[in-house]
């Protein structure tokens, strides 16, 4: 008797030590980015009612491009960690602009995680067990005319986290609150934000993939601009 009550304190004791708690998502999520170099993936990007898809690849600790295939007029953004670029092909205008990363990354590295839970309370938004990332009821967010179908047949699972703002923003920028979906690996696969203004911005990543081969001398993170293309530069951060 003493010997089965045991093993089942035992069991209990695993049970226990097996719960999901904030701080271990976040744990997974900084592992996962300190284990990889990037990662490419395709993209379905959401700002306010305006959809769009393409493509990213990234690489850690704050290098990326984005190039979108529809929805962003032929747009493409690039970053070498020093410098940003939008292309607005449509327009033939490139926007520039320096950057003052410091020694820090985006948010898909380990530093990004640690500055981001420094910045925002996180839990789980409803359920500590992974649910269908697609389980999420839209009409919660109370935005009007908001609606993510692009994602009704997308039945993997990830943890649901919230996280909210710690201080209210001064200048009306930044956001309120972020949804993460986290899968049971680390990998943020959907991030939804709020902005002060209410506005919904949001991407989802599918055919995710890991370390992916990149060109020498970081060439995938530079664009090669026409010569008969504007440069505006440093518009899109004012001076301080």
């Amino acid at each position: 008797m003493k010997k089965i009550l045991l093993f089942i304190i035992l069991l209990n004791i695993q049970a226990y030590t097996q719960i999901m708690t904030p701080e271990k998502v976040v744990s997974m999520i900084s592992n996962r980015y300190s284990s990889i170099k990037g990662f490419a993936a395709n993209f379905v990007e959401r700002n306010g009612e305006k959809v769009s898809l393409g493509n990213v690849i990234t690489k850690n600790p704050n290098l990326f491009r984005l190039r979108y295939s529809s929805g962003g007029n032929g747009q493409s953004v690039y970053c070498n960690g020093e410098t940003l670029w939008i292309i607005f092909p449509r327009n033939n205008v490139v926007a520039e602009q320096k950057l003052n990363y410091g020694s820090s990354g985006s948010i898909y590295t380990a530093d990004g995680i640690m500055r981001l839970t420094t910045k925002f309370n996180i839990d789980f938004y409803n359920e500590r067990d992974l649910v269908s990332i697609n389980s999420f009821n839209d009409s919660e967010l109370g935005i009007a005319k908001y609606n993510s179908s692009y994602a009704a047949n997308d039945t993997r699972k990830a943890y649901h986290m919230l996280l909210t703002s710690k201080q209210a923003s001064v200048d009306r920028t930044g956001f309120t609150k972020i949804h993460l979906w986290v899968d049971d690996a680390g990998m943020i696969i959907r991030i939804l934000g709020i902005t002060t203004t209410n506005v919904p911005v949001e991407y989802l990543f599918t055919s995710i993939r890991y370390n992916p081969q990149y060109e020498e001398n970081n060439k995938d993170f530079e664009p090669e601009i026409p010569e008969d293309m504007q440069v505006l530069k440093d518009g899109l951060v004012p001076n301080n």
